[in-house]
């Protein structure tokens, strides 16, 4: 059975990585990576380091995010 991984910025819960059969799904629990919901990354070191990006920043370097989705 998968788990998820919470996903926290600077102590703070942005949301939860959830392992799938081709990667893992980010599922966004606030507004500041709401952009990112959904999305599919290669591993959940992925999603932390976008999400810290995302909250930090307010972007993410080169994020696209029609590649990451199935």
């Amino acid at each position: 059975m998968w788990q998820s991984v919470s996903i926290q910025v600077d102590g703070s819960l942005v949301g939860a990585a959830v392992p799938q059969s081709n990667g893992v799904r980010f599922i966004a629990t606030d507004i500041r990576v709401a952009e990112m919901d959904q999305t599919l990354w290669p591993a959940t070191a992925d999603v932390r380091q976008a999400a810290e990006q995302m909250v930090r920043t307010g972007r993410i370097k080169n994020f696209n995010a029609q590649s990451l989705e199935d």
